[in-house]
């Protein structure tokens, strides 16, 4: 996003199925979240960049649960 306020982030498009688009909605509203940012930071952890989780928890979520 040009002019963004994160220069450095960008924008990924993924259509998820609905039953997981559902859980990510619900997890996400749990911890008062923003879906998006929610997404983001569970990407930074699955990508190996903790240091990037900007407000999920910094602690280390099972990925199948």
């Amino acid at each position: 996003f040009v002019g963004s306020r994160y220069p450095n982030r960008v924008e990924l498009l993924t259509r998820p199925e609905r039953l997981v688009s559902e859980k990510i909605k619900q997890q996400a509203a749990a911890r008062g979240m923003s879906v998006s940012q929610y997404v983001a930071d569970l990407l930074a952890i699955q990508a190996g960049h903790p240091e990037l989780v900007r407000e999920l928890d910094k602690e280390v979520l099972p990925l199948a649960m």
